[in-house]
């Protein structure tokens, strides 16, 4: 039986700068590519015969790098689709945003915006290459604000060179001001063909990023975000409904440059070659998904949450029960305080989500 499809990913792989973390699939931005690659674009969605959806999320790369025009022509696109969706988010970096582009989001249904922030410290924005001020963030909440879209979420980063607990503090008392519904923390990963690699910077070690992540969760929680997500804290009700699909392990499609779908039984990639695909060639990795490897990744991914897993659900999807069959992998996972059993779940404690990937281990390993 074919399984419903609700949520839409759209990658633009275009930047107006190339941090020097960044380790996504981006290309300078070139007017002349994006209109190509719009049309390629169009194409790929067009292919999926989508009626309607309820989650669509544009990412990137820099979204609001395109123009205008770029901008309009891409919400076209999607407009056909999108008369019945709940959640509709586009990432921005606040030099790029304008009271223009952001008349033109709110036109076309979308309702909830997620800013690269990073930092608030001027001078490790300098050093990061990104090219916005903090007041330029302020700057780009007042124009969301203006045009009626307040369900804003910041990105931050954590672990980055000269930050210490005292500057991200500093992030996160300023940012708190500005009234975002949500926040994504992540710690830096210096990856191969970077210029953080190339310039030998080092990832901050486990202990040090815990005691970030801790501080992180202490404030943000104090204010009244929850921890809902390894990264990702946010108000009551303002949960990322586009990412829950991923993390609740239900399908989605996704289209763009390097973009991933999961569609019925197959997990499909798309190619990194821009070249190929503006030419019309998408889909270059196919993983066929069978039961087994859907039990592991609704473990791997429902882990991830404050939610955890509901044994009733998982009865139903596999017809047999989780805490049955992992029972005293879980109760290890308990005594080491890494879950916790809450009536019929089994959900991560705070440290269970700072060791998720022992967390999964210990649950897969087939050694017992």
């Amino acid at each position: 039986m074919r399984k419903k499809i609700e949520s839409l990913y759209i990658h633009i792989p275009f930047c107006e700068h190339i941090c020097h973390y960044c380790d996504f699939i981006k290309f300078l931005y070139n007017s002349t590519w994006v209109d190509e690659y719009l049309l390629a674009l169009e194409k790929e969605i067009k292919s999926y015969h989508i009626k309607s959806i309820k989650t669509i999320y544009i990412g990137g790369g820099t979204p609001s790098c395109l123009n205008l025009k770029q901008l309009e022509k891409l919400f076209k696109i999607i407009a056909p689709l999108s008369k019945d969706v709940k959640e509709f988010c586009v990432e921005i970096n606040p030099e790029s945003l304008d009271i223009f582009k952001a008349r033109l989001f709110s036109f076309y249904g979308v309702n909830r915006v997620s800013i690269g922030v990073q930092s608030t410290s001027d001078k490790i924005l300098k050093y990061i290459n990104r090219h916005h001020t903090f007041k330029m963030v302020k700057q780009a909440f007042c124009i969301l604000k203006e045009v009626g879209i307040d369900n804003i979420n910041v990105d931050i980063i954590l672990g980055l060179p000269m930050q210490d607990k005292k500057d991200i503090k500093k992030d996160l008392d300023r940012l708190i001001k500005l009234n975002p519904t949500h926040f994504s923390c992540y710690s830096l990963k210096v990856c191969p063909h970077t210029l953080f690699y190339l310039k030998n910077i080092k990832e901050v070690d486990e202990d040090i990023s815990f005691d970030q992540y801790k501080m992180v969760n202490d404030i943000l929680e104090k204010k009244g975000y929850t921890h809902y997500e390894v990264s990702n804290w946010a108000k009551k009700d303002k949960y990322s409904l586009h990412n829950l699909t991923y993390w609740k392990n239900e399908r989605y499609y996704g289209v763009g440059l390097s973009s991933a779908s999961y569609i019925d039984d197959k997990r499909c990639k798309n190619t990194c070659n821009l070249k190929k695909y503006m030419q019309g060639e998408t889909i270059v990795e196919e993983e066929t998904v069978d039961k087994k490897d859907e039990e592991i990744y609704e473990i791997m991914l429902r882990l991830r949450t404050k939610w955890g897993i509901d044994d009733d659900e998982f009865k139903s999807k596999f017809n047999f029960s989780f805490i049955d069959k992992y029972k005293d992998k879980i109760d290890r996972l308990i005594d080491g305080k890494f879950l916790n059993r809450e009536e019929n779940s089994v959900v991560p404690t705070f440290n269970g989500l700072m060791a998720l990937d022992y967390v999964i281990l210990t649950l897969l390993d087939e050694r017992g």
